[in-house]
C-alpha cells in the first residue's frame, strides 16, 4: 500500500509550476501512476516491502502479510524494519536461534533484531546479504532479496521457492542414488551425438575403463581403441545393425582398459530419433568380468569333475532345468543297460523308472534344492534296469547356475549303484528287529512300535491294551521231545496267535515261549475278550508236530493305557504282573492288571458258567407283549423276550447276558430253546386265542453265522408240531443284512419258502437301504421307538414315520411301531396308516398265563 506521507515526500522534489493548472494535472497523474503501482504490486506473486530514508516500511502489498503471515493493521503503522524483525524473531518464524535462517544471513537477522546495528542505521541494514532463503512456521522456503534505491531507501521481496527446492532436492537425491546405483552394479551409460559428433560418459564408464574426465576425454574417433582386437568387427556390425534398422542390441563384449586390463562387458544399445534422422545412440555397458571368470573356472572345474567321477564309476547326468533336456553320460547309460540311442534326453525318462514308493521323496528333495532350502540334493530310490531288474542308487547334484532372480537354470549330478549296501543294511535291520526263528518283530521293534501307538492313542484318546502270553508246559515239550520240535511249536504259536488278532495289531515274541500282543485303538472291553478268548482257545487246540501231537495252553496278562500306565516301561512292569496273576491261579487263563477291569472280566466268565447252568437248570424264562393291529384293535400277534432270574444276582438283562452268549457261541443253544418254546406256545395259542396267533422271535446274527444246519431242524420241528411257518415271525436287525455273503440270504429264503415272516427290527437307527429292501424276502418293518418316543403333530419324526410306512406299502411289507406309550402316539400312527403297534401303552411284557388272562379279560 502507499500511505499520503510517502506522497508529500515525493512531492518534495516535484519542481515549481507556474500556476495552480499545471499543480492539478501533474497530481492526476501522480495519482494515476500511483494506482497502476498499486495494481502492479497486488498482482504480482512475490512479497514486497519498501522502507523508506526513514528506515521505516512505507510501501507493502498484501501478498508479503501472505508469506510472512502478518496483519496487514501491523505494517500500516509504518514500522522500522528492526521492529517488523524483532517482532517475527519473538513469534519464533525464525526459529531458536533463527535456524530456520540460511546460515550466511543468521547473523544478520540476529543482528537487526537486537539492535547491534552501529553508527547510521539504514546504512547498517544494507550491509546485508542481497540474497537468502528461510523456512517459515508453516515449513514454506522463501527467498528473500534486498535492492538498495538511489534514493536512500531499499526494497525487500520474498518469493515462495518451496517447489523449486524441493525440485532441486530431489533431483540432487536422484541424482546420487543414479550414481551410487551405477557403482554397486557396475554399470555406466554411454551416447553418443550423432548430429554433432559428441560423446558422453557417465563417471562409472570412466572407472570401468581405467581413466577420469581429466585425463580423457571421449570421442567418435578414439573410444574405439577401448574395444579388444576380437570385439571390434562385431561392435561395427552391431552399430550398423542398429543405425539402419533401429533395433536395440544385446552384446558380451571384450574391452581393454587405459590401463591395459582385459575385461568383459554387457551391452545394450538403442537409437533415438528426431524428424525420421537417427539424433542418439544410447549404451548401458556393465562390467560382467567376475561372472565370466567364474564361468570359466566352473566349465574347467566341470570338466575335470566329470573326468573324475566317470573315471570312479558312478554315472553322470547334466540338466538344463529351462528345457528339460538332460544329458547322461556313458557310464550312466551302462549302470541300467542302455545303449545312448535307446534312451531319450529328458528328465522325465529316469523319473518314470523310479520305483512308485520312491518317487514322492524324489520330488521333495530335489523341489528343496532347487528352492534354495538344501546346499546339495541327495536322494537314495530304485530305478528300473533295462532287464526289469531294480537298483538302489544314490542321487546326489547341485545347481550350477541361477539367474537374476534366483530361478535354477542348471544342475549336475551323479547316480552311484548301492544294491550291495542296500541289501546287507535291510539284513542287518531284519535282525537287529526280528526273530529269527518266528519272522514276528523281537523286544526292539516292539518297543518302538509300542512308543508310536502310544503316541497317537494320547493324541486322540483312544485305549490301547498290551497282553503278555506264556505257554504252558513249553518246557516239557522242549525238554522230551527236543528243542527242534519246540522250535516248531514255537513257530506254530506265532501264527495262530497272529490270526487271531487285526493286521494293525502287533505280535511280537520276547524271546524263549514268551509273547506280546500290542491291540491299539480298541472299541470296546468285548472286542479286547473275544481277542483273547480266541487266543487261549487257539493255543488249547492241537499241536502237530511232525509225527508228534503235543497238547499246551496260554496264560496271558493283561494291562490297559491309559488307566494302568502311560510309560512303556510301566506297562511292560504291569503286564508281566498281571501274567504271573494268571500263572498262579492255575494257568490256561488270563488276568488284568486292572482290579474294575479283571472284575467285569471275571464276572463276564462267571456269567457264561452260569448260561450253560442256567439252560440246564430252567433258569430262563419267556414273556410276552401283544402286538395290535392300530385299525382295528384286534391282537393276534405277539413277541416272544427272553428273562434270565439268576438264583444269586435276581433278573438279569438281555443286554447283558445275550452278548456273553453270543461271546461265548451258548447263543445257537439259548436260539433254539426260545424257538422250540415259542413253537408250543403258538400252537396252543391258535387253538385258544386266535386260529392265525403268530409270535416273532429275535434271532442273532451270530446264529445266522454258526449254525446254518439249524434252520432245518426248526422247520422239522414245525413240520412235526403240525404248526404252519405263518404262526413263527423271526426278528432280525439291519446289520444282519450287510453279512449276506456269510449265507444269511439263502437262510433267509429258507424261512420265507417255509411261510415263516420276517421283521426287520430297529428300522431307521442301523444300515437303511432300499437296497436291502428290495433284495431280502422282508414281511414287516419295525418303526424303532426312538421315532416314536416323542411323536407329535407336525414334527420331523411323524413326517419319518409316515414316509417308512409309505415306503413299506409300496413294497409289499406291513409296519409295526415300537414303544408307543400314549393315545397321542397311537392315534397319529394308525392316522398315516401303521398296521400295528406294540408298547405299554397297550400292555408290558408279561408271562404266558398273564397273556391269556389279559386277552381273556378284552373278550369281555
Amino acid at each position: 500500500m502507499i500511505d499520503d506521507a510517502s506522497l508529500a515526500s515525493e512531492n518534495e522534489f516535484l519542481p515549481a509550476m507556474p500556476d495552480d493548472v499545471n499543480l492539478r494535472a501533474l497530481y492526476a497523474d501522480l495519482t494515476e501512476k500511483t494506482a497502476l503501482l498499486q495494481t502492479t504490486l497486488g498482482s504480482i506473486s512475490q512479497g514486497i516491502l519498501m522502507i523508506g530514508v526513514d528506515g521505516r516500511v512505507n510501501t507493502y502489498n498484501k501478498k508479503v502479510c501472505e508469506l510472512l503471515d502478518l496483519p496487514e493493521s501491523a505494517l500500516m503503522l509504518r514500522p522500522t524494519l528492526q521492529e517488523l524483525t524483532l517482532f517475527q524473531l519473538n513469534r519464533g518464524d525464525f526459529g531458536p536461534d533463527a535456524c530456520l535462517v540460511e546460515p550466511g544471513a543468521r547473523h544478520y537477522v540476529r543482528a537487526v533484531s537486537n539492535g547491534e546495528v552501529p553508527g547510521d542505521y539504514l546504512k547498517a541494514m544494507k550491509t546485508g546479504p542481497a540474497s537468502y532463503l528461510r523456512t517459515t512456521r508453516a515449513g514454506r522456503v522463501l527467498e528473500v532479496k534486498t535492492q538498495n534505491l538511489p534514493s536512500g531507501g531499499m526494497v525487500r521481496t520474498f518469493a515462495d521457492v518451496t517447489d523449486y527446492v524441493q525440485a532441486e532436492q530431489a533431483r540432487a537425491r536422484l541424482h546420487m542414488l543414479l550414481e551410487a546405483t551405477q557403482s554397486m552394479a557396475r554399470v555406466g551409460g554411454w551416447e553418443v551425438d550423432t548430429v554433432n559428433d559428441r560423446v558422453f560418459w557417465t563417471d562409472e564408464v570412466y572407472r570401468m575403463l581405467d581413466t577420469s574426465p581429466q585425463e580423457y576425454t571421449p570421442t567418435t574417433a578414439t573410444t574405439g581403441h577401448f574395444f579388444a582386437p576380437e570385439s571390434v568387427p562385431k561392435v561395427n556390425a552391431a552399430i550398423k545393425y542398429l543405425m539402419d534398422q533401429g533395433k536395440p542390441h544385446d552384446l558380451e563384449l571384450e574391452m581393454i582398459t587405459a590401463t591395459g586390463r582385459r575385461i568383459w562387458v554387457h551391452t545394450k544399445a538403442m537409437v533415438t530419433h528426431e524428424q525420421g534422422q537417427v539424433v542418439k545412440r544410447t549404451s548401458v555397458l556393465q562390467d560382467i568380468t567376475e561372472r565370466k571368470l567364474a564361468d570359466a573356472e566352473l566349465r574347467e572345474t566341470e570338466a575335470r569333475w566329470k573326468l573324475a567321477l566317470d573315471s570312479t564309476g558312478d554315472g553322470v547326468w547334466d540338466w538344463n532345468i529351462a528345457s528339460g533336456v538332460e544329458i547322461f553320460s556313458t557310464r550312466f547309460l551302462e549302470m541300467y543297460g542302455f545303449e545312448e540311442s535307446e534312451i531319450t534326453n529328458r528328465v522325465e525318462e529316469f523319473d518314470a523308472r523310479t520305483h512308485p514308493d520312491d518317487r514322492e521323496q524324489l520330488q521333495k528333495d530335489r523341489q528343496a534344492h532347487l528352492a534354495g532350502l538344501t546346499p546339495t540334493y541327495i536322494n537314495e530310490h530304485r530305478i528300473q534296469c533295462k532287464d526289469g531288474s531294480w537298483k538302489w542308487i544314490l542321487s546326489r547334484g547341485m545347481v550350477i547356475s541361477r539367474d537374476a532372480q534366483g530361478k535354477p537354470l542348471r544342475m549336475i549330478g551323479t547316480h552311484t549303484d548301492i544294491t550291495s549296501r542296500k541289501h546287507s543294511e535291510a539284513l542287518v535291520w531284519q535282525q537287529a528287529n526280528f526273530d529269527a526263528l518266528t519272522g514276528l518283530p523281537n523286544r526292539r521293534m516292539l518297543r518302538d512300535r509300542l512308543e508310536q501307538d502310544i503316541k497317537k492313542s494320547r493324541r486322540e484318546s483312544l485305549q490301547l491294551a498290551i497282553l503278555f502270553i506264556d505257554l504252558d508246559h513249553f518246557k516239557e515239550v522242549n525238554d522230551t521231545l527236543g528243542h527242534n520240535k519246540g522250535d516248531l511249536l514255537l513257530i506254530e504259536a506265532a501264527r495262530r496267535i497272529r490270526a487271531c488278532v487285526r493286521e494293525s495289531d502287533t505280535v511280537a515274541r520276547m524271546g524263549g515261549d514268551e509273547f506280546t500282543v500290542v491291540l491299539p485303538e480298541l472299541p470296546d472291553a468285548g472286542s479286547l475278550e473275544r481277542i483273547i478268548q480266541g487266543i487261549l482257545s487257539a493255543m488249547g487246540a492241537l499241536f502237530q508236530l511232525d509225527n508228534e501231537q503235543v497238547f499246551v495252553s496260554a496264560s496271558i496278562g493283561i494291562t490297559m493305557y491309559p488307566e494302568d500306565a502311560t510309560e512303556v516301561e510301566s506297562l511292560f512292569k504291569n503286564a508281566d504282573q498281571a501274567l504271573y496273576v494268571a500263572k498262579a491261579a492255575g494257568r490256561n487263563r488270563f488276568s488284568f492288571f486292572t482290579p474294575a477291569l479283571q472284575h467285569a472280566a471275571q464276572t463276564r466268565v462267571r456269567l457264561t458258567g452260569d448260561l450253560r447252568t442256567g439252560l440246564a437248570q430252567a433258569q430262563f424264562l419267556l414273556v410276552y407283549q401283544p402286538i395290535v393291529e392300530l385299525r382295528t384293535g384286534a391282537i393276534y400277534k405277539a413277541e416272544a423276550l427272553i428273562r434270565w432270574l439268576h438264583p444269586t444276582h435276581g433278573l438279569i438283562s438281555p443286554a447283558v447276558f445275550i452278548p456273553i452268549a453270543e461271546t461265548s457261541g451258548l447263543i445257537t443253544e439259548i436260539g433254539n430253546w426260545v424257538f422250540l418254546n415259542v413253537a408250543s406256545q403258538a400252537k396252543d395259542w391258535r387253538k385258544s386265542l386266535h386260529p392265525n396267533f403268530q409270535i416273532s422271535i429275535n434271532k442273532s446274527p451270530v446264529q445266522f453265522h454258526r449254525d446254518g444246519a439249524t434252520c432245518k431242524q426248526w422247520l422239522d420241528h414245525l413240520q412235526a408240531l403240525g404248526l404252519p411257518g405263518a404262526g413263527i415271525a423271526v426278528e432280525i436287525t439291519e446289520g444282519l443284512l450287510l453279512d449276506a455273503n456269510l449265507g444269511v440270504s439263502p437262510q433267509l429264503r429258507e424261512l420265507h419258502d417255509a411261510g415263516i415272516q420276517v421283521s426287520l427290527d430297529d428300522f431307521g437307527t442301523g444300515y437303511s437301504s432300499l437296497s436291502y429292501l428290495q433284495k431280502f424276502e422282508i414281511d414287516y418293518i419295525k418303526i424303532d421307538q426312538s421315532f416314536v418316543r416323542h411323536l407329535i403333530p407336525g414334527s420331523t419324526n411323524l413326517a419319518l414315520c409316515k414316509a417308512i410306512i409309505v415306503m413299506a406299502h409300496e413294497l409289499g411289507m406291513k409296519v409295526i411301531a415300537e414303544g408307543i406309550e400314549t393315545p397321542g402316539q397311537r392315534d397319529l400312527l394308525a392316522a398315516a396308516g401303521c398296521d400295528f403297534g406294540q408298547g405299554y401303552l397297550f400292555a408290558r411284557p408279561m408271562p404266558a398265563k398273564d397273556f391269556e388272562a389279559f386277552m381273556a379279560q378284552r373278550t369281555h
